[in-house]
């Protein structure tokens, strides 16, 4: 029942980079179009692309964006050619659904997950503008809905007085509240009175089918109401259909109450109630009742990855470190000087204040309130320097060049993650010394990696040069050196079962390759053991992008060592 799946991330990366290209010069077909509306030719290669970025998506099988993606289909083939009323309307929302598509493609890498859920307001934007049905929130939530009352089996009220009459009365109850939730005034209060309207509701339904649906709108509204949810217009859209339900039993009067909710509202209502993750005696009731596990997120977690999509990408914030690390260079090469010459140069140095705010508001803008704050304690004493003729003790130069180095590492995690507020608490909240060491670690992991994949990449030449020169050995001795290099980086980083698979490797160099002068099957025997170098490789090309990346490929290299009789202990 989880509106989150997990992502075939090996799949995706490999059409990643040619899917964003896609898209991109789709937008700016699309782009140009804006600009020469009578261009066809523009039109039709910006549909055409589309089209092709549709068809990989369904391939990707991830859910939602293949949706999104058929949605610009529909509305790209649509748009007329000239000057038109609404076309400015629609290439607008075009526009920023080309945005969403790549970046939601990078979340999924991210994150290694699909969360469609966080798709339905840019794909309603798009039914909206040719007048479809919008898609309820709870569209990707998978789960079998047959009706359920355990509710009240008691009626306390008399069917035989004006029912008509009295469920009119209830319903203007749950408007007078309604009209006040549309409007986003007295939200709490407002919901509060709408439950009550339901629980009336269902006290008349005398435990008939119709019972089920006020019981469950009951427990809804006292989810959002007791857990402080966000309104937004799609469930704002449920209230109104609610409100459309209560008017047909008072149009039907008690024949009414024998027809049975419908699936897709109940289906709606239950979304929300495992969303909120909500406790109390009415919504424990429909959780039992429903069989329903909380969500993976919260809805606080789902306003702030709807926020986070309409962010920098990774590739803009990455380029943003570029920058304000050079800043941080210049500025480090003009205290350096300043310690070995002379402070003085500190003063011959005026663009050093205007890098150094320049760096602070930056970093003030992008939620990295910690380093903002500790470089303005700086530019204070750079200022205070700058404005009497104090001789700079040393160590207050070394204090500036800690904090920089702190900054920079504060910005080398920036292009490791997407830039939630939780994250961005959890760097601010951090010590300097931690947020440095952590900083400086990932470094060294990074060059591990690097330099086990220069060492792989050098064993395979080894190899080749050892088949091509007739086996001559002198071309592979110091191959097994090469593997317990790479062996002991592995270890390093945590990564026993490559270790375990790199020993294998060291045992079959050592014993079959160099000591025996010509091996049977040699050739068939290097072919296979190239099977366990590349598995080797694959694997540590995947931890470089992604840390969490599973050892489930190495089961290749195992296998072919194995074969090979040197099995992995």
């Amino acid at each position: 029942m989880s509106s989150t799946e997990n992502v075939n991330l090996n799949s995706l990366k490999l059409v990643q980079d040619q899917l964003v290209a896609t898209i991109e010069h789709a937008a700016t077909q699309l782009e140009q179009f804006a600009a020469d509306r009578n261009n066809g030719e523009l039109l039709q290669n910006c549909i055409d692309s589309i089209k092709q970025i549709s068809g990989t998506l369904n391939l990707l099988q991830l859910r939602g964006v293949d949706t999104l993606a058929q949605e610009l289909v529909e509305q790209i083939t649509d748009i007329p050619l000239g000057e038109e009323q609404d076309t400015n309307r629609k290439l607008d929302i075009l526009t920023s659904a080309f945005f969403i598509l790549p970046r939601y493609l990078e979340y999924c890498l991210q994150t290694s997950k699909s969360m469609a859920v966080l798709l339905v307001p840019h794909i309603n934007e798009l039914r909206q503008l040719r007048k479809a049905p919008p898609l309820p929130e709870s569209h990707f939530y998978n789960i079998e809905v047959t009706p359920v009352y355990a509710g009240n089996k008691q009626s306390s009220t008399v069917l035989g007085e004006d029912m008509r009459a009295l469920v009119r009365r209830l319903r203007h109850m749950y408007q007078v509240g309604l009209v006040n939730v549309l409007r986003d005034k007295q939200v709490r209060a407002s919901l509060g009175m709408m439950g009550r309207a339901m629980e009336r509701l269902e006290s008349i339904s005398n435990a008939r089918p119709r019972a089920a649906l006020w019981w469950v709108a009951a427990a809804t509204l006292e989810a959002l109401r007791s857990e402080n949810m966000v309104i937004s217009v799609s469930r704002k859209r449920l209230f109104s259909a609610l409100d459309r339900e209560i008017k047909k039993l008072q149009l039907s009067g008690p024949e009414g109450l024998e027809v049975a909710p419908p699936k897709d509202l109940l289906r709606d209502m239950l979304y929300l109630i495992a969303l909120s993750r909500a406790s109390g005696p009415q919504v424990d009731a429909v959780v039992t009742a429903y069989n329903l596990s909380p969500l993976p997120y919260t809805d606080a977690e789902l306003t702030r990855e709807l926020e986070f999509l309409k962010g920098p990408s990774a590739a803009t914030i990455h380029s943003m470190g570029t920058v304000l690390k050079d800043e941080l260079r210049s500025t480090k090469n003009i205290l350096e000087r300043a310690a070995q010459g002379g402070t003085e140069l500190l003063r011959e140095s005026p663009e050093l204040l205007e890098t150094l705010k320049k760096v602070a508001d930056i970093l003030s803008v992008v939620g990295l309130v910690s380093a903002s704050n500790s470089l303005k304690e700086e530019i204070q004493k750079i200022q205070r320097w700058h404005q009497s003729d104090e001789v700079v003790d040393p160590d207050e130069l070394l204090g500036v060049a800690d904090t920089l180095l702190y900054i920079e590492s504060s910005i080398s995690g920036l292009g490791k993650m997407n830039l939630s507020e939780e994250q961005l608490t959890q760097i601010n909240a951090r010590s300097r010394d931690e947020v440095i060491s952590t900083s400086q670690l990932a470094e060294a992991e990074e060059l591990v990696l690097e330099e086990a994949e220069s060492g792989l990449a050098m064993i395979k030449r080894a190899l080749t040069s050892f088949v091509e020169s007739n086996y001559d050995v002198g071309h592979i001795k110091n191959v097994a050196t090469t593997l317990n290099t790479i062996r002991g980086g592995m270890v390093v980083l945590g990564r026993t079962r490559a270790a375990a698979v790199l020993n294998s490797c060291v045992q079959f160099i050592d014993q079959s390759l160099l000591k025996n002068e010509k091996p049977a099957a040699v050739q068939h025997m290097l072919e296979t053991f190239a099977d366990a170098v590349i598995s080797l490789e694959y694997y540590i090309d995947s931890i470089k992008q992604d840390r969490r990346t599973d050892d489930s490929v190495l089961q290749v290299a195992e296998e072919s060592l194995d074969a090979l009789g040197y099995p992995v202990q």
